[in-house]
């Protein structure tokens, strides 16, 4: 006896529809459609044992519908950075016309050169792959969060120094 056939109905292509938006989160969606979070959950993880046969055929599709949201998100950073990238040119171009740079244009070059460097991302998804977190424990990556963490902070308190005028504080 084999498994009855499996179909979507409006609410799950719906809920299909936001998550291919993006601009709401699994919970919020889950409660527009009058879902349970829970359930939502299986639903995405394909759990037909918690949310029937139709879980697996709506993994499928929210499969697609990721990687289709996912392919507009580069292609509008690719088109950002592109007009990011013009907007420096031109005001670099600006601040090497001066013959005395004054403070707020070292600053300005400083911000410039931090967004430069920040344009593209170093990290995607795809090239996480093969990578030293899949071969860390838990205790590995608690401690690598805690660090990157620590990281982060610390330059926003550096950053607050910076504008402040005490670089070199301690």
């Amino acid at each position: 006896m084999g498994r009855p056939r499996a179909e979507l109905s409006e609410k799950h292509w719906n809920a299909l529809k936001l998550i291919e938006e993006g601009s709401l989160n699994f919970k919020e969606i889950a409660n527009l459609i009058g879902w349970g979070e829970d359930y939502f959950c299986d639903l995405r993880s394909g759990n037909i044992e918690r949310a029937g046969y139709t879980a697996e055929l709506f993994a499928r599709e929210l499969k697609k519908a990721e990687t289709k949201r996912d392919n507009n998100t580069r292609a509008l950073i690719k088109e950002n950075t592109a007009v990011a990238q013009e907007l420096i040119k031109s005001a670099l171009a600006d601040l090497k016309a001066k013959k005395v740079m004054t403070h707020e244009d070292k600053k300005l070059l400083g911000t410039l050169t931090n967004c430069l460097s920040k344009c593209t991302p170093s990290v995607s998804a795809d090239s996480l792959e093969d990578n030293r977190y899949k071969r860390m424990t838990l205790e590995e990556i608690i401690m690598e969060y805690t660090r990157l963490t620590a990281i982060a902070e610390q330059s926003f308190i550096n950053k607050k120094k910076f504008e402040e005028g005490r670089p070199n504080d301690e």
